[in-house]
């Protein structure tokens, strides 16, 4: 008989977990689809769309029990650019005396781009998605509450379209009340609805964190995980930024990917994985829940480079470019053009802690100039053709930023010749070049885009005496990689 009742208490509470399931997925397929909606025009931040979206959210968290974190109440107003905006923020206080003055921050922006082209943006998985999570994973906290030794901060964030900026008056806010330092993780749920056609769910920064990679790993349930221990795409930023650069506060952001049509009118409600949606919202909730209970649960001091505030002292890296070049002779005040030849090497750059950095580089060159056929001046070119190694040494001028970066350089190099050939000339080319080169440049993350124009000081060849003096100079478009 005892067999008989625990059997069937089993199969109830079975039952019971997958109507809760059941009950939170059709909750999740609501919230998305109302925040999605057309009637809410794509939410752009200081709209009255926005306005309705953000009243949405805080119906649900006064129908759970959520409390306001801050004393004026849920809505943390502010104007930027003429905009009048509002975060919402919330939380669900710790139990432990020491503890519940520690907070995990869990943070999802729900404005959208509104318009593009006269067409509305939805914006299901940027961030409606992200908005629907929060809204479930906070009642699932709620629900646990007596669990919880930290308390955990709910964040609906607006502005973060217009540049992270309800992120950022939250941080500041923070940082004013003396609360930021209690701060052991913030993270970002932003753009968490495709999680089917990603195959992942991406988590980037476990390694701010003691024991990331374990902690995550350790709570996955099933889900697919793509584990990086920092963040390193300029291009994806998210609201992990105003807290982890101005700040040094840990962060993690949860995404599943750039494959969802976001930023364009086809981010609708109907692409949703709401089953994926589901998991990674209970994901989320066990490493909050982790987080908010394990006592010894802290950062590792270590921040992403583009949150760091400044360049690394030491950067190898790699790149390739196309060449164009030329060949001069001062005496007959003669330029010739060339055709297109490439490039293909590494560098090593010390940066010093202020604007100046030194670089080192070995490249393998190749360029393709006109030379003109002294038999007939006004006629046909002799082609010349070089393959060299250029060795170049740098001074550079830059901006301390890790995240864009624009720097000025000035050097001399030396370029050895590998081969060459001259249509019907037997001129012999010059083995050592050496001159002087100027390079521009932009750095965006790891990526990096750059001008570089050398110009020989010796002579190209080596003519006999009377011969006209000639001077090469090759301009490189590069584009690298930095580790």
């Amino acid at each position: 008989m005892k067999k008989v009742i625990f059997s069937l208490a089993i199969i109830m509470a079975f039952q019971f977990a997958n109507a809760q399931d059941a009950d939170r997925r059709a909750r999740l397929e609501k919230h998305l689809y109302y925040l999605a909606s057309d009637s809410l025009h794509g939410r752009e931040a200081g709209s009255e769309d926005g306005v309705k979206a953000r009243a949405y959210i805080l119906n649900e968290w006064n129908q759970m029990g959520l409390e306001p974190f801050l004393p004026e109440g849920f809505e943390m107003p502010f104007t930027k650019n003429g905009l009048n905006m509002a975060n919402l923020v919330g939380i669900i206080p710790g139990n432990d005396p020491q503890l519940k003055d520690e907070y995990i921050v869990l943070g999802a922006h729900f404005d959208h781009i509104g318009y593009k082209n006269g067409e509305i943006c939805n914006g299901a998985d940027d961030n409606a998605s992200g908005s629907t999570a929060l809204i479930e994973i906070a009642r699932m906290l709620k629900e646990n509450q007596s669990q919880l030794k930290r308390s955990i901060i709910i964040a609906a964030f607006d502005g973060e379209e217009k540049g992270l900026w309800g992120s950022q008056e939250l941080a500041d806010r923070m940082s004013q009340d003396g609360t930021i330092g209690n701060v052991k993780c913030m993270m970002s749920i932003d753009m968490v609805g495709w999680y089917a056609k990603n195959g992942q769910l991406e988590v980037l920064g476990s390694g701010t964190i003691k024991d990331g990679k374990k902690l995550l790993q350790a709570n996955a349930g099933g889900l697919k995980l793509n584990i990086e221990p920092f963040e390193t795409a300029v291009l994806t930023a998210t609201d992990t930024r105003s807290f982890a650069k101005k700040y040094k506060v840990p962060t993690l952001h949860l995404f599943t990917g750039l494959k969802s049509p976001y930023h364009k009118p086809a981010d609708d409600a109907d692409l949703i994985d709401y089953e994926g949606l589901d998991s990674i919202s209970c994901f989320i909730t066990r490493i909050s829940t982790r987080m908010a209970t394990d006592p010894s649960f802290g950062p590792t001091g270590k921040i992403a480079q583009i949150h760091s505030g400044r360049i690394k002292p030491f950067e190898v890296a790699v790149s390739g470019g196309f060449t164009g070049s030329s060949i001069s002779f001062p005496d007959a005040k003669l330029t010739s053009t060339g055709k297109y030849g490439w490039s293909a090497g590494l560098t090593a750059q010390y940066n010093a802690k202020r604007l100046w950095g030194f670089r080192l580089g070995a490249f393998y060159e190749t360029s393709n100039s006109f030379f003109p056929d002294q038999a007939n001046l006004f006629g046909s070119s002799l082609k010349y053709n070089q393959a060299a190694v250029e060795v170049p040494a740098t001074l550079i001028m830059q901006n301390n930023d890790p995240t864009v970066r624009v720097y000025l350089g000035l050097g001399a190099n030396a370029r050895y010749v590998l081969n060459s050939s001259i249509q019907n000339l037997n001129y012999k080319t010059t083995d050592l070049q050496w001159g002087m080169h100027v390079l521009f440049g932009m750095k965006i993350g790891h990526v990096f885009f750059e001008d570089y124009l050398f110009s020989n000081f010796n002579d190209l060849f080596d003519t006999p005496a009377g011969d006209p003096k000639s001077r090469l100079s090759v301009s490189t478009f590069k584009i690298g990689w930095t580790f």
